[in-house]
């Protein structure tokens, strides 16, 4: 489950885009070029991360992190935080001032803004554990039900 410390780079959206709403669709490429895909919401300090394959899993953020199985929706999980998390967390916090470039001991993130949209073009994580890169695309700024966003209850995303 290589893909539990990427998801947590998407809370850097909070930086940008508090109080309002975004979904994108994302992929993600990692160093062997292997790819994963898949939706992500955003919505005042709300997020959620859902793969588009079955057999991976949607994470909410909803005051904790949750990690739902796409196979089972009753297998519902509480992450716990870990070095990359507590990185990202640390530069949510100095919004509005966030840097294209953070480096904390082997962990090396680096954002790159879009030039069309007021929006996040790619986050690319390097660490030990882990280097990839994620893409944002299909961008929409649009109210999302915070329905969508709570892990008990969950609801699938129409598409």
């Amino acid at each position: 489950m290589k893909y539990l410390f990427f998801f947590s780079c998407l809370l850097i959206f909070n930086s940008s885009f508090a109080g309002n709403s975004v979904s994108c669709d994302f992929e993600e490429v990692y160093e062997d070029g292997s790819t994963q895909s898949g939706y992500m919401l955003f919505n005042d300090g709300l997020l959620r991360y859902e793969y588009k394959d079955t057999q991976l899993f949607t994470i909410i953020f909803n005051n904790d992190y949750f990690l739902i199985r796409n196979d089972n929706q009753n297998t519902i999980n509480k992450l716990e935080n870990d070095d990359i998390l507590n990185e990202l967390k640390l530069i949510i916090k100095k919004y509005p001032e966030i840097d294209d470039f953070y480096n904390n001991n082997d962990l090396k993130i680096k954002i790159t803004h879009s030039k069309e949209i007021d929006f996040i073009k790619r986050i690319s994580i390097n660490s030990e554990k882990v280097n990839l890169s994620i893409y944002f695309i299909n961008c929409n700024f649009k109210d999302i039900p915070k329905r969508l966003f709570q892990p008990f209850a969950f609801e699938k995303i129409k598409k």
